[in-house]
């Protein structure tokens, strides 16, 4: 067990990262994460450093803002109350939005030399469910999530 926490994140990191760049469009990043089956996206800048991150979490919050008109339901018809066009109109501005409008800056972020135990204390005092993992020149490398953690701990053998 213990030369497992020693593991590297370099040696048990997911290194076909799907990042976005922050001038991208929520209706993009909506694709990509549901395409993907991620529920965590670096944002990185040209240079490909982590820059932020947005999460599921993120794209739920953002979304809760938007209030849908108050309806009722007659004859089996719905009767809008409110102006419905008016709601179309703000449901289509939201979706134009960017990434940089919901991304969490200042994400965190481990090197490709933090082991698996400072990747997991780290995970559990910041309560994140994903960590990027760059390289010496602050470059996106890689990332791990909590199904890595599981995967890693799962290989040790019980005695």
């Amino acid at each position: 067990m213990e030369n497992t926490l020693k593991k590297k994140a370099k040696d048990f990191m997911t290194t076909n990262v799907i990042a976005v760049k922050e001038n991208e469009s929520i209706k993009h990043l909506f694709k990509i994460m549901d395409e993907g089956a991620i529920l965590g996206v670096p944002v990185v800048d040209d240079k490909n450093h982590v820059i932020g991150m947005v999460t599921e979490s993120d794209l739920i919050e953002h979304f809760t803002t938007l209030k849908a008109p108050r309806s009722i339901n007659l004859l089996g018809g719905i009767v809008y109350l409110d102006n419905i066009a008016e709601f179309n109109e703000k449901l289509k501005d939201h979706c134009a939005e960017t990434v940089k409008d919901i991304m969490f800056e200042s994400a965190l972020t481990v090197t490709e030399n933090a082991t698996l135990l400072e990747v997991i204390n780290l995970m559990s005092e910041k309560k994140v469910s994903r960590l990027p993992v760059v390289s010496k020149k602050d470059e996106l490398v890689g990332i791990i999530t909590r199904s890595d953690i599981v995967h890693q701990l799962a290989k040790v053998k019980q005695v």
